[in-house]
């Protein structure tokens, strides 16, 4: 297409293509015949792009660099955006500094003041900046509008006064005028006008009581107009609690140390307590109770009847875990002169850790498959070296199990059906547990399929378990006993019956008494311990604020409300306390004494407390006579 037709698609004069030609941004083919530009729909979409770019004023050399490749599009819009706002600064503060030029109503401009109020203004981005700017602005007047000093005058009188107010103007060659005579006279200082009040401080060196004087002016309605409303009386609070704090920096130190120990103690108080909850709900996993079926005089625990009914109640009980079951018998290859074999059913693979070393699965087998219950095995190694069987292999047994004799204590052997069974794992038996491992392990729920197959009453062979609750001790034992178990007593008969139960939980009631003992009166101080807090809270503004009490009545005699002395007092000692509680709660945490969330709600619970006790010292505060304050009567 020609250079016409791209004018109509882009919107991009003839012009200004030749110039983006001239820069190498674009290079059209030409005709051979008659050396005319043939732009491609290409080269259109680089002259849309262009444009679009050159309308977000990004360089030349910069769109040179995309359209090579060089840069990527999305980095260089990323890279203009910037741009663009940092001059959205400077033109926000170009626009206010030509606001504020047109108010100033002073014969010459201070060129220095706003040329770094534009540069502040660009570096912090305008609305952050105009506020800083209008803070600053309210704290410079707040400066000019008050001032004091000291006399060696005895100002007793109205004339007294008036002879050390128009002292301080003769020293400092100011034009003084009165206009109000009195204890809180009224005056004219070089034409503007101040109300005074006097007061008496102590010196800190020579204990020497000294008279102070402090002027202050109204507010002027040009100033008023520059920072209005909630701003400028929330600018004026912030730098009275600042020169407050400032001023009396001792006992703004005293207050945030005293905050920061209150936090400390309260965090080491209430650590100490969750801690000791912590270790009570840890402790069964820290001092386990496990219980095992024994006979009546505690002698056996293996190779024991242990009848189904105490099987179900363990079992169901809530209160109990990890149960550990097993069930015996006897069995013979069916070969002539048959090998005697102790076959051993298990619910769980530790019982027979302590017999091998390893299990060698066939393919596809593994614990959770085979303690399913089917009519599989694991055996011995030396086992199957003798029979040479491996897995794979299926073996028939010829069955036999102990049963309790009709009359006496002894047992029995009572023959059961013969049982097919597939090796599907190998133990790795060491020689020294040879004679004490069985030489094949089946599933014990196969085993309790055998006994009923066989119409025979099934006994497990051991039994042993961990309460999981062993906070519910006594309801489990009830439970227990009910079903027949009883402690062991040696002096019974022995027998192969498991109608005992030993129970390992000295050491657990042992601890969990002790640590009852301490929760108990950890808790017990608690409602001293807040009663503490609150008096602290209430009693460290009282005290710090005895000294203050000139201060306060100056401020309700130069107009001053009430309500607001207190505010700024109360705020003033509230964000101390805020402070210093924040660095005890912090230190707490980070020296172990209390964890994150602990640290955070002592805090809190410091912070209300401090609120409670500081709102009834400033309640006290405020009672006070200002006019007894200020003539020494109080």
């Amino acid at each position: 297409m020609n250079t016409k037709q791209v004018e109509e698609l882009t919107g991009i004069t003839r012009q200004n293509i030749r110039y983006y030609e001239r820069q190498n941004l674009l290079e059209p083919v030409r005709d051979t015949g008659n050396a005319y530009r043939d732009y491609s729909e290409e080269d259109v979409r680089r002259l849309k792009l262009i444009k679009m770019l050159r309308m977000l004023d990004m360089p030349l050399k910069e769109i040179g660099q995309v359209l090579s490749g060089d840069l990527p599009l999305k980095e260089a819009i990323a890279k203009q955006q910037e741009n663009l706002l940092q001059q959205q600064k400077q033109l926000q503060a170009a626009v206010e500094v030509c606001a504020n030029i047109q108010k100033d109503k002073s014969g010459t401009i201070d060129v220095d003041i706003y040329l770094e109020r534009m540069e502040n203004m660009a570096k912090g981005g305008s609305v952050f900046a105009k506020i800083v700017d209008d803070y600053k602005q309210v704290a410079d007047q707040e400066r000019r509008r008050q001032f004091s000093f000291y006399t060696e005058l005895p100002v007793n009188t109205a004339a007294t006064f008036e002879e050390a107010l128009r002292d301080y103007a003769k020293e400092q060659h100011r034009k003084f005028h009165m206009v109000k005579t009195g204890m809180y006279p009224e005056f004219l200082l070089d034409k503007v006008p101040y109300t005074a009040a006097r007061t008496f401080e102590k010196d800190g060196e020579t204990e020497e009581v000294r008279t102070r004087i402090i002027c202050s002016r109204a507010e002027d309605e040009k100033e008023k107009k520059e920072v209005h409303g909630r701003r400028r009386l929330l600018f004026q609070s912030v730098y009275s609690i600042g020169v407050n704090i400032k001023r009396h920096r001792f006992k703004s130190i005293l207050n945030i140390t005293i905050s920061m120990l209150t936090v400390i103690v309260l965090a080491f108080y209430l650590g100490t307590l969750s801690g000791a909850r912590q270790q009570f709900e840890e402790l069964p996993e820290a001092i386990p109770v496990r219980a095992t079926v024994m006979n009546a005089i505690g002698t056996l625990q293996n190779g024991l009847l242990v009848r189904q009914q105490v099987l179900d109640t363990v079992y169901a009980s809530p209160y109990i875990g990890e149960i550990k079951e097993t069930a015996e018998l006897i069995g013979h290859i069916r070969t002539e002169g048959g090998t005697e074999i102790q076959i051993l059913g298990i619910n769980c693979p530790e019982i027979i850790e302590d017999y091998t070393e390893e299990i060698h699965w066939a393919d596809g087998w593994d614990w959770e498959r085979f303690l399913e219950g089917g009519k599989v095995c694991i055996a011995g190694n030396s086992f199957l070296e003798q029979q040479d069987l491996e897995t794979g292999d299926e073996v028939t047994l010829a069955l036999e199990h102990y049963q309790p004799l009709p009359v006496g204590t002894g047992l029995e052997r009572s023959s059961m059906k013969p049982e097919e069974t597939e090796i599907v794992g190998i133990m790795e038996i060491p020689e020294d547990s040879m004679a004490l491992a069985p030489q094949i392990v089946v599933p014990v729920d196969r085993v309790k399929q055998i006994y009923k197959e066989n119409d025979k009453v099934y006994f497990a062979s051991s039994l042993a378990f961990i309460v999981t609750e062993p906070m519910e001790l006594n309801a489990l034992k009830q439970d227990l006993i009910k079903d027949g178990l009883s402690s062991v007593v040696p002096e019974l008969t022995d027998t192969y019956i498991g109608s005992a139960l030993r129970m390992e939980d000295d050491v657990f009631i042992q601890a969990a008494i002790g640590l009852e003992k301490n929760i108990s009166l950890l808790e017990a101080f608690l409602p001293f311990i807040i009663l503490v807090v609150l008096l602290a809270g209430y009693l460290v503004p009282h005290l710090l604020l005895q000294s203050r009490r000139g201060e306060y009545a100056i401020m309700r005699a130069l107009g001053t409300g009430k309500k607001r002395c207190i505010a700024l007092f109360f705020t003033e000692h509230m964000l101390l306390a805020m402070a210093g509680g924040a660095v005890g709660a912090v230190l707490a945490a980070v020296f172990g004494t209390a964890g994150i969330f602990t640290a955070a709600a002592v805090w809190g619970l410091f912070l209300s407390c401090s609120t409670l006790g500081a709102a009834a010292a400033m309640w006290m505060f405020g009672k006070m006579s200002v006019a007894a304050v200020l003539s020494c009567r109080d």
